[in-house]
């Protein structure tokens, strides 16, 4: 009956807001987190019959130093122990490019190899924007085609889409024959990679295989 939420979300305040519903109650502050606060945020409570655990992290945030996000990770894997259910993805489709695909992708490898298909989009736009931005948005079609638990449209106001959610995530964890996601920890943070090395790494067979398409179907699109 328990479940272990892990948040990530470019926008701090979009973030709060999702983690509040998913919670049902005003437990986090919508502010922005500032440098002081670069920590992930964990809250519990009851929610439909379920304890739920909400780690709300910072790790997409790009104003946030590169050298933080290591060990971020670390803190919060040792925040979900014995390791999260989900990994919830708060989207902006209108702010979501390439390089946030990528970041994305990045930050969930640091958890573990297996952390996509462990992953639900999260959003607050309706279908009918949804299926615009995913056929014409090809990093959010891509991004889409990788995440475990697909797109789902979250309410204030109706708390249908959270039993969907954990309707979702039992179907993941069966899926995967998994009680839950272990993470890999990271014992050893003096290698001297950078983020944007790591991201290249993670997303180059991604880019690879896209620029492959390309080549084939014109040679050049310019896309």
């Amino acid at each position: 009956s328990d479940v272990r939420i892990v948040l990530l979300g470019k926008n701090g305040s979009e973030n709060s807001r999702a983690a509040n519903a998913i919670l049902g109650r005003a437990a986090f502050h919508r502010e922005a987190p500032s440098h002081s606060q670069q920590h992930s945020l964990r809250i519990s409570g009851e929610v439909e019959d379920r304890y739920v655990t909400v780690i709300n992290t910072h790790l997409l945030q790009t104003n946030f130093p590169e050298g933080v996000i290591i060990q971020e990770v670390k803190d919060c894997v040792h925040r979900c122990a014995p390791g999260p259910h989900v990994f919830i993805l708060v989207l902006q489709y209108s702010n979501f490019n390439e390089s946030d695909r990528h970041r994305v992708k990045y930050v969930l490898n640091l958890f573990s190899y297996q952390a996509m298909k462990h992953t639900i989009v999260l959003s607050s736009t309706d279908g009918h924007v949804y299926l615009s931005y995913k056929s014409s948005n090809r990093a959010v079609h891509n991004l889409l085609k990788e995440c475990g638990g697909g797109h789902l449209k979250f309410d204030t106001v109706s708390a249908e889409w959270r039993s969907e959610m954990f309707r979702r995530i039992e179907e993941m964890l069966k899926k995967e024959q998994e009680e839950f996601l272990i993470c890999d920890i990271y014992e050893d943070e003096g290698d001297g990679a950078s983020v944007d090395e790591d991201q290249s790494r993670s997303g180059a067979s991604v880019r690879r295989d896209e620029k492959e398409k390309e080549d084939t179907k014109t040679g050049c699109d310019g896309g």
